[in-house]
This record gives structure tokens, C-alpha cells and sequence, in this order.
């Protein structure tokens, strides 16, 4: 890592950073654990972390630090389509300034900046997206303050110095899904079509009771706390099931 200026305490929290990567185990997704400490060292106001899904072409599974719920689902659910630097930021595989891939005037006459960046009070971005060759792993948003100076290259080569850490934490999260049984996993599946649990009983040939098992047993090995949990636990790691 290039020399970059950091005190003391963010010596010794870039360290708890990497330490956290490199044990990460079950718990928060290691977006969650890591985020606000992120957000800490790079002496940003804001952040957030999604994972691109190139099939939906969208962000998905955020989570966020500073940022109101509401503007939050806002942005998933409308705004998102008017997110042009998104595209752009990811498509540079490294840690990138939102200034570099947009010239301030274009970015303050979107739709995205209007009505949800400036909302937000986010003014100064940068970026990381992680990879697993071509599979999105997460990425990183953090923002600060139009009465903050911009980021500059401290910042940016902390993130291109995390990226390894991270994506090798994420790469071990992702590919660490739990064994479900067949049943456990068709179940699985249909939860995650939106069956009902009677639903589920009448397309498997199964008892209800059966149903409810395989269903405590699936939310148990996966960590999922709610149906919706489960479903997406379900869309992520696995294929369509069969009735």
C-alpha cells in the first residue's frame, strides 16, 4: 500500500478491519460487520452495501449506516432506476471516486442525485465493487457531506488495499451455504415461490406437520429468522424447485 496518512486509532482499526475479514463467521453478513468501521476509516458520513444482480440488473440485499430506512426503500424500489453511476462505478472493478466516471453538473441533474443522494445529504462518493472473477460479491458505498472535503487517494487505496480481504470473506460467505436436505431444499424453494404452507403440503404429497418440520429445519441451518428471509437465503444459493 502506497504511504497513507492515517492516525493512531485508524492504524489499529484498519487492522480490526482485516482481522474481521479474515474470521468472519456466522452472524451478520460480512457487509454488515464490516460497513461501519468502513465507513469510520475512510472519515465518511454515509455508506451503504448491496450485491448486484446482473440478472435483474439491480442492487440487492442492502444494508446501510446513516441513511433512513425510508429513503433506503425508496431508492430499491423506484430510484434505482434513474441510477446511472451505479453501471459505471462497477464497471471499474476497483475502488473509484463517483467525480472520475461523472462530472458534477450531469450527476446534480439526474433524477438520483435529486431525489435521493441530495435528500440524504450525500455529496462526495466512492466506491468499491468486489468480484469473484465475473460474480458480483458486494460492494461498498460510502458518502460524505457537502461541508466535507472530497475524497482524494488516502481513500482510495485503503479500499484497493481491503479488496483482497474482502473478497476473499465474501467469496468464503458465499459459497458457505448450508447442506439442506432434498426436502429442506424444495421447500425451500416453494417458500420462496410464495406458496403457503398448505400449498407446499398438497404440491410435495406431504403432511402439514411435515411441512412445518422441514420449514423450522431450513430457517435453523440457514439462519433465516422469517419466511421472507428464507426465500432469499433460497433465491440466492439455489435453482427453481420441483413440485
Amino acid at each position: 500500500m502506497h504511504s497513507v496518512k492515517m492516525t493512531g486509532p485508524e492504524v489499529e482499526l484498519f487492522a480490526s478491519i482485516v482481522w474481521r475479514l479474515r474470521s468472519a463467521g456466522t452472524g451478520p453478513s460480512v457487509r454488515e460487520q464490516v460497513l461501519g468501521d468502513l465507513a469510520q476509516l475512510l472519515r465518511a458520513d454515509f455508506a451503504a452495501s448491496y450485491i448486484w444482480d446482473s440478472r435483474l440488473n439491480r442492487s440487492l440485499h442492502g444494508t446501510a449506516i446513516n441513511i433512513e430506512a425510508s429513503r433506503l426503500r425508496d431508492y430499491e424500489q423506484r430510484v434505482h432506476l434513474h441510477d446511472r453511476i451505479t453501471p459505471l462505478l462497477r464497471a471499474r472493478r476497483r475502488a473509484t471516486r463517483v467525480d472520475e466516471v461523472i462530472s458534477r453538473r450531469e450527476l446534480e441533474q439526474g433524477a438520483h442525485y435529486r431525489e435521493f443522494l441530495q435528500p440524504c445529504g450525500m455529496h462526495h462518493g466512492i466506491n468499491l465493487f468486489v468480484f469473484d472473477q465475473e460474480r458480483d460479491l458486494g460492494d461498498f458505498r460510502v458518502w460524505r457531506g457537502a461541508g466535507q472535503p472530497a475524497f482524494g487517494q488516502r481513500e482510495v487505496c485503503l479500499l484497493d488495499a481491503l479488496n483482497p480481504y474482502l473478497q476473499q470473506a465474501l467469496v468464503l460467505e458465499a459459497g458457505a451455504a448450508p447442506l439442506l436436505t432434498a426436502r429442506e431444499q424444495r421447500v425451500a424453494g416453494h417458500v420462496a415461490q410464495g406458496c403457503s404452507d398448505k400449498q407446499i403440503a398438497r404440491l410435495m404429497n406431504i403432511g402439514f406437520t411435515t411441512v412445518r418440520t422441514h420449514l423450522k429445519n431450513a430457517m435453523a441451518k440457514t439462519g433465516a429468522r422469517n419466511r421472507t428471509e428464507l426465500a432469499l437465503w433460497r433465491a440466492r444459493h439455489g435453482a427453481p424447485p420441483q413440485s
